[in-house]
């Protein structure tokens, strides 16, 4: 299915198995898209479905909070971002804030704090790069080591078997901050190897939020290889492809039990997740499909 946005840029989109370890993505990519693709396009991966592909899953259940790390999770979770900072959130956070078991939600923060250290404990939700969503019981997504390099030689490999240039980008949708009228630089929530982007961590998400009216928002584009086309071309280019991707089984924990009408985070299997249309690659022409 095709799908244009604005004038020049078009995306297409073609739901795929959900990644699990193991998959072999090059083949599936190729299977799916292979005779679309075109010199120069753009092939955008989840950020997720990445991690999910290349074993990078945790089993939060192993971790046992104590008492300081409920304490803090209280004191930054709930009573910071749920109460003192009046900032806009939507249904999901607050939800996740909320309702989610204290002792869940410290077992997370803990893991957000051993990942990414104090700025991103600091984050309301999705610290660190650290997903949740579409995976099965208690298991996460931790960001990918040398994301970089794995894509770069992705880049590589594809370009090799298809005979012509494409450019690769990994985008993840926790959000990206950049100060409007400075097209070089932007403040992450989470790490990326993207040149200009700075992780700030719950920084960047208070700032961005508490002044939403001097900056401008995006999901995060967490690695790129290819021609350069500049940040803001990046990042425009990724605001784009947000609105196509969907959710599959859902955004987060919360959403995900509603949606597959469980009353607990192990009944979640992946032949569950899989009944929900999922989309790890999007892909971007600038001038049209033709």
């Amino acid at each position: 299915m095709i799908k244009k946005s604005g004038k020049r840029i078009y995306v297409v989109r073609r739901p795929m198995h959900i990644w699990k370890p193991g998959t072999n993505i090059l083949r599936l990519i190729i299977r799916v898209y292979g005779v679309l693709l075109k010199p120069n396009d753009f092939i955008v991966i989840s950020d997720k479905a990445l991690a999910a592909a290349y074993g990078y899953l945790y089993d939060e259940s192993k971790l046992r909070a104590n008492i300081i790390d409920k304490a803090l999770t209280y004191l930054v979770a709930r009573f910071f971002w749920g109460r003192v900072f009046n900032g806009p959130f939507s249904s999901a956070i607050i939800c996740t804030l909320r309702y989610t078991p204290l002792e869940v939600l410290a077992s997370h923060k803990k893991l957000a704090l051993i990942v990414g250290g104090l700025k991103h404990f600091f984050k309301p939700v999705s610290e660190a790069g650290i997903d949740t969503s579409n995976l099965p019981k208690s298991y996460v997504s931790l960001p990918v080591k040398e994301i970089g390099k794995i894509v770069h030689e992705i880049r590589e490999e594809l370009t090799r078997r298809l005979h012509f240039n494409i450019n690769i980008l990994i985008l993840d949708t926790d959000k990206t901050f950049q100060l409007k009228n400075i097209d070089n630089i932007a403040f992450s929530t989470r790490p990326s190897s993207v040149r200009g982007i700075i992780d700030l961590g719950g920084v960047a998400y208070f700032l961005g939020k508490k002044f939403r009216g001097c900056f401008r928002e995006y999901p995060t584009p967490v690695a790129y290889s290819g021609i350069w086309i500049g940040l803001k071309k990046i990042l425009h280019l990724s605001k784009i492809v947000e609105k196509y991707r969907g959710y599959g089984a859902g955004r987060d924990l919360i959403e995900m039990m509603w949606r597959l009408k469980v009353k607990s985070c192990d009944e979640i299997t992946w032949s569950k997740i899989s009944r929900f249309k999922h989309y790890p690659v999007l892909v971007v022409r600038i001038g049209g499909f033709n």
